[in-house]
């Protein structure tokens, strides 16, 4: 797949769900939404319906739900009035806080969505050795127990019976087999011997390859995948914050190009990335800084606490800190992936 395709998708996909989230439980809070947006800049195409604009913008980097009491109408609108109940303000601390939430929990959702579908329906995994036969060529090669072979001479690998073919037609000729082991990749060279049927190859492996699960038993792994991955990223957060390992930001460079590389591997290793990327934003999104989901969550804590909103110019100065801390944050992000990128 096209590595920029592959990323429009993926980040669309993630932008989408998580602008969804608010936008259904505003609908189900009876907030007046003006518009529902992906992307950013002039609008490509957009659609009026039922008082809510829906549009998709040029730039397919983002995207945005317009709140009534939130955002400005849009232009020849007329903007809903302070006491009007479809004002998102004039909803309780609690119907509040659920719009703001749903939107990266959307995320973990779609995560678990992804996460199943890997695991329910996809059901074409490169094969993994099962076993080494004693004095093979396999041996010889360096093959062992647990690698699982993605490509033999350049032709990718995605069923048993490919290997088959490709050895018994190479007796006596030496093959190149690209393997994964322990998620390092490497290229190792064989030469089949002609103890096949008919003298046809052989290397002296067993094989095996992962099917796809019923519902029954992917639903519940879907779960606890996005239940393991997100306690082991909100470990690693807590380690990094602590100055127990040292921080590892990636960019938009930097999941561009991992996109691409999961994207060329298999339709199965970009549903994991695109599972994960979800959980990743989900718990961004989650943490208490101002301009974020968290940020806000955080304004209508205190608002519960003092009982009353926070002024208007405080939260406009937390908003301008936490902006300028994101754009900071991805400034070096992106230098540190230019910097992965170009040879030492």
């Amino acid at each position: 797949m096209d590595t920029l395709l592959a990323f429009i998708v993926v980040f669309g996909t993630i932008v989408f769900f998580h602008e969804m989230g608010h936008f259904l439980m505003a609908k189900a809070m009876g907030v007046k939404i003006y518009e529902f947006s992906l992307g950013f800049g002039p609008p490509l195409l957009r659609l009026r319906r039922n008082g809510t604009a829906y549009a998709i913008r040029i730039l397919p980097l983002g995207g945005f739900v317009k709140l009534a009491g939130m955002d400005e109408p849009l232009e020849g609108e007329e903007e809903v009035s302070p006491s009007d109940p479809q004002n998102f303000h004039n909803k309780s601390i609690w119907q509040r806080m659920a719009i703001i939430a749903a939107g990266p929990l959307m995320n973990f959702v779609l995560a678990t969505l992804l996460f199943i579908a890997y695991f329910s329906l996809i059901h074409v995994f490169p094969p993994i050795v099962t076993n080494v036969l004693p004095n093979s060529p396999a041996v010889r090669a360096g093959i062992q127990p647990g690698d699982r072979i993605l490509a033999i001479n350049g032709e990718t690998i995605t069923e048993v019976g490919q290997v088959t073919r490709i050895i018994r037609r190479n007796a006596n000729r030496p093959v190149t087999l690209r393997i994964e082991r322990d998620g390092v990749m490497m290229d190792l060279s064989a030469v089949p011997n002609d103890q096949g049927p008919g003298g046809t190859g052989l290397i002296g492996i067993g094989l095996d390859e992962q099917k796809r699960d019923p519902l029954s038993v992917a639903i519940p792994k879907g779960i606890q995948s996005t239940r393991n991955v997100t306690v082991d990223l909100v470990a690693s957060l807590g380690r990094m914050v602590t100055g127990r390992i040292e921080p590892e930001l990636t960019g938009p460079v930097g999941i561009f190009k991992m996109v691409g590389q999961s994207a060329n591997q298999g339709i199965q290793y970009l549903l994991i990335l695109a599972a994960i990327l979800n959980i990743n934003l989900g718990l961004l999104n989650f943490l208490p800084i101002p301009i974020l989901d968290g940020g806000w969550l955080l304004f209508l804590i205190l608002e519960g606490l003092r009982g009353r909103p926070l002024e208007p110019e405080h939260q406009g100065l937390a908003q301008f800190i936490g902006l300028a801390l994101l754009i900071l944050l991805m400034v070096f992000a992106t230098y540190r992936d230019i910097l992965r990128i170009l040879p030492s």
